[in-house]
């Protein structure tokens, strides 16, 4: 599992790395983003607290943006379309992940759930499953 979403993982790690952390608050979305990194990377699944939701979705989404502005442009223009179909995946994968992280909290069917799980979808060029 780990090889299938190493590049997903590396992103996170880049990104976490490559952010001035000017405010706490952005130090603690950047290790949410390390954190989940590891987990992703050996299980392809995370587990994060209710607590860190809303940190762990703004640094999802940032992750998204930093990927649409600043290197999607980049792939396209080399036109390395594996590059880009994984880039693609990343950007969709954090928005979906950003977009369940709020809903998690903020709807009323996950009330009282003190930490949630998240299963990653299949990246690109996996083996589809029998």
């Amino acid at each position: 599992m780990s090889s299938q979403y190493a590049f997903f993982a590396g992103i996170l790690r880049f990104v976490a790395k490559k952010t001035t952390a000017e405010t706490p608050d952005i130090r603690v979305m950047m290790g949410h983003l390390a954190g989940i990194a590891d987990a992703v990377e050996t299980t392809g699944q995370f587990i994060i607290l209710r607590e860190n939701c809303e940190s762990a979705a703004r640094g999802f989404a940032g992750v998204a943006q930093f990927l649409q502005e600043r290197i999607l442009p980049e792939a396209l223009a080399d036109g390395n379309k594996g590059a880009v179909e994984q880039l693609k995946w990343a950007i969709e994968t954090s928005l979906a992940l950003a977009a369940e992280l709020v809903k998690r909290i903020t709807v009323a069917d996950y009330e009282g759930q003190s930490s949630f799980s998240f299963d990653l979808p299949q990246p690109p060029g996996a083996p589809k499953p029998h």
